[in-house]
């Protein structure tokens, strides 16, 4: 990764000797000064709605030594990341109403970085964090409250528009043979439902569920199996679903993407669920036969394999996917193809 960052003079001690500038060969521009004081990325104030939002964009370069400022503003609430002074002290986060109440709220001591917050429908808000290993969390704060409420181990999230749900991809060592495997589940998290209710299943020890178990949090919508309403685990470990590229719809009604299981790809459409009573619905479109995107392909040494380099892109075309697939290496393959909502077969057909 490229990394960018700026030395700049500094006026107040430009009566001091020049430090020498260095040249480096990874896109790194440097100017002189004595007191040198490296940026290595900041985060991006964007609007969202009425809100001024600070982030860390995804695929910035992660830092946990020099947490950025991130941030969530709008007229009626006020999110801040409160940065510790030192790294044995956790994450803070300081909420303010435009009532005038405020709370500061502590979040897990083993957060590394925060990437986001956003506020969410039901005067919640998400807070996403990473570690830098493809690893990360996120947890849910209840802003009337002043508490938080949930709190969420996962490989990776992708947010809906709306921010109402949290589409991840769940890793816990319970769903694995052993910690070194991470099979990859897939599940959504309500936001206007409570954590009790954004469960997929409760602990035997726990008959008046009061307690929320990390491994079962949120509804699983794949792999899933007809009329699936809790927890499962694929009985094959050793064919991890390979999921890729995803695709929320504006409305936020539906998340689209690529799945390659043995080495057939799929495209999985979850559909999300109106009221808090409904629930999620998969439905699955494979490309076989004549449509097979993944026959021929091979990586560069030209070993048969199927992967993200095959799919360019999903996207939205009305009530259609439009996706583009391309072979990088073996049998040459440039296909685009719209595949009506209606062509999806839900899941048990």
């Amino acid at each position: 990764m490229a990394i960018f960052g700026v030395i700049e003079k500094n006026s107040k001690t430009s009566a001091l000797p020049l430090v020498s500038c260095l040249v480096l060969t990874f896109a790194l521009t440097l100017h002189c000064q004595s007191a040198i004081d490296l940026k290595v990325g900041d985060s991006k104030v964007k609007r969202i709605g009425t809100a001024e939002v600070r982030l860390i964009e995804r695929g910035s370069l992660f830092d946990p030594e020099h947490q950025r400022e991130v941030y969530w503003h709008d007229p009626d609430w006020k999110i801040d990341l409160v940065i510790p002074s030192s790294k044995d002290k956790a994450y803070k986060v300081s909420i303010r109403s435009n009532s005038g109440t405020a709370s500061t709220i502590e979040l897990p001591g083993n957060y590394e970085q925060i990437n986001q917050i956003l506020r969410s429908p039901g005067a919640k808000a998400i807070v996403e964090e990473e570690d830098g290993e493809a690893l990360g969390d996120f947890s849910v704060i209840d802003l009337k409250e002043g508490k938080l409420i949930a709190h969420v181990p996962v490989a990776f999230t992708e947010i809906s528009p709306d921010r109402r749900f949290v589409f991840f991809q769940r890793w816990v060592a319970r769903f694995a043979r052993d910690n070194d495997e991470n099979e990859n589940l897939f599940a959504v998290y309500d936001l206007l439902k409570s954590p009790q209710e954004n469960v997929c299943a409760y602990d035997r020890k726990d008959p008046r569920h009061e307690h929320l178990e990390l491994a079962l949090q949120g509804f699983q919508v794949y792999p899933q199996k007809p009329g699936q309403t809790d927890c499962t685990v694929p009985d094959d470990f050793t064919d991890d679903n390979e999921a890729l590229k995803f695709s929320w719809a504006a409305d936020s009604s539906k998340i689209v993407f690529a799945d390659v299981k043995s080495g057939v790809m799929s495209l999985v459409l979850v559909t999300m669920p109106v009221g808090t009573k409904d629930l999620p619905k998969t439905s699955i479109y494979t490309l076989k036969g004549a449509e097979d995107v993944c026959a021929g392909a091979t990586d560069a040494a030209g070993e048969k394999n199927c992967d993200y380099h095959v799919i360019q892109s999903v996207g939205w075309e009305g009530d259609a996917i439009k996706v583009v697939f391309h072979h990088q290496f073996g049998t040459k393959l440039d296909l685009e193809k719209t595949i009506p909502l209606s062509k999806f077969v839900p899941v048990g057909k």
